[in-house]
């Protein structure tokens, strides 16, 4: 993503832009922080459910992952994961990407 001021001011009236889904929308939200831990964490499953029940529970579970060093894991999962969201989301809504 650019910087949000290189928009022009009619952006949001243009058919030449589209805006992108919040990550949530695209799948992205607990249920993806579950597989991970089902992945690479599985002993901490039910501490990591209960973590998601209170605010503030991303930062939390990123000391969690710290301190299992699985944090480098994680943002390579996140980015891998949103970047194929995102492609899914470009296919469905009829858009080519060139990389």
């Amino acid at each position: 993503m650019g910087d949000l001021d290189e928009f022009p001011d009619d952006s949001h009236e243009s058919d030449e832009y589209i805006e992108i889904p919040h990550k949530n929308d695209l799948g992205l939200g607990k249920d993806f922080v579950f597989e991970f831990v089902s992945q690479h964490l599985p002993e901490e499953f039910d501490r990591v459910q209960n973590i998601f029940t209170r605010r503030g529970a991303y930062s939390r579970f990123k000391d969690l992952l710290e301190r299992h060093q699985l944090l480098q894991n994680w943002y390579e999962f996140e980015n891998i994961k949103e970047e194929q969201a995102l492609r899914d989301w470009c296919k469905d809504n009829g858009m080519e990407l060139s990389d």
